[in-house]
């Protein structure tokens, strides 16, 4: 079994579409992804939760592990839900939601690194990421750069949009006070 689960993990880090493309199981079946990301989740948490169970206390430090399974299952089911959404609107031969859960759920093989302090968040993202982007162009058939730019590209435009429009409504609702002041002069 633990043979098993380090081969997915080196497998996703070395290829995510190789491993995405041919490795994966096609059923729909999502009890052992679902194991896998809980498993590397809390194997990867589990340095930081020791090191603040002393501050924060051993019944915290419990309740952490207790919790993170529900959370990790929440947070999947959430994020499966946002992506394959985009995937149904934009790509025409897409794969089911399983399929996409799954995909998901096994780019937390990148969470393997965050055991290393600090670089290993930097090396868990990169990796996530691009376990996530090859991993929907395998099962869904779709390019690589156009799911890139779908989870990448378009959420950075879209929250750089966001913000000029708040900065144009708290420069517009300012407006009367400005024209108060430079009618003083």
């Amino acid at each position: 079994m633990l043979d098993k689960f380090v081969s997915i993990i080196l497998a996703i880090i070395k290829n995510p579409y190789e491993y995405f493309s041919t490795q994966m199981s096609k059923d729909n079946s999502v009890k052992e992804a679902i194991v896998f990301a809980i498993i590397v989740l809390c194997a990867s948490l589990f340095p930081y939760v020791i090191s603040t169970g002393f501050y924060i206390g051993a019944t915290s430090a419990i309740l952490s592990f207790v919790f993170l399974p529900l959370l990790v299952i929440i947070g999947l089911y959430t994020n499966t839900f946002l992506y394959h959404s985009l995937i149904f609107l934009f790509c025409p031969k897409r794969s089911n939601f399983k399929q996409t859960f799954k995909v998901l759920a096994y780019s937390y093989a990148g969470a393997i690194f965050m055991v290393v302090p600090v670089v290993g968040w930097i090396a868990t993202t990169i990796f996530t990421v691009r376990a996530t982007i090859f991993g929907l162009s395998a099962v869904h058939n779709v390019s690589a750069l156009k799911v890139f730019m779908l989870f990448v590209i378009v959420p950075i435009i879209l929250v750089m949009a966001l913000g000029i429009l708040i900065i144009a409504a708290f420069g517009a609702a300012l407006m009367p006070f400005y024209k108060e002041i430079l009618s003083s002069f």
